[in-house]
């Protein structure tokens, strides 16, 4: 009787084990490993007023920043569609470049 017991507890055990363990699996997200969309999109502070409003010029600092989160297209969705970014007020349309990409986001 103590035997099957003890194989019923550490089944239990195992199981709870393997249950916490996949509560703790952290894989790389759309833009990378350790970074998230939220955090991608605040780097892009720099093209505020250009993605707000299309007269005003674009810094060259901000069209590097695009470019290179733009080197990955489910980086620059997930960063465009964040909420960081709808809360800025960023106009996807405005993003002459990347316009074709934002079309399959």
């Amino acid at each position: 009787m103590a035997t099957p017991m003890k194989y019923i507890c550490l089944a239990m055990f195992l199981a709870i084990l393997s249950i916490a363990g996949l509560n703790q699996v952290d894989g790389a997200g759309e833009c990378g490993r350790n970074t998230t969309p939220d955090m991608e999109a605040f780097k892009l502070a720099p093209c505020s007023s250009a993605a707000q409003d299309e007269n005003s010029s674009v810094s060259s600092q901000c069209c590097a920043r695009v470019k290179k989160i733009g080197q990955n297209p489910a980086c620059l969705c997930a960063v465009m569609l964040s909420n960081t970014a709808k809360s800025s007020g960023i106009k996807t349309t405005n993003c002459n470049d990347h316009s074709q990409t934002m079309q399959h986001c």
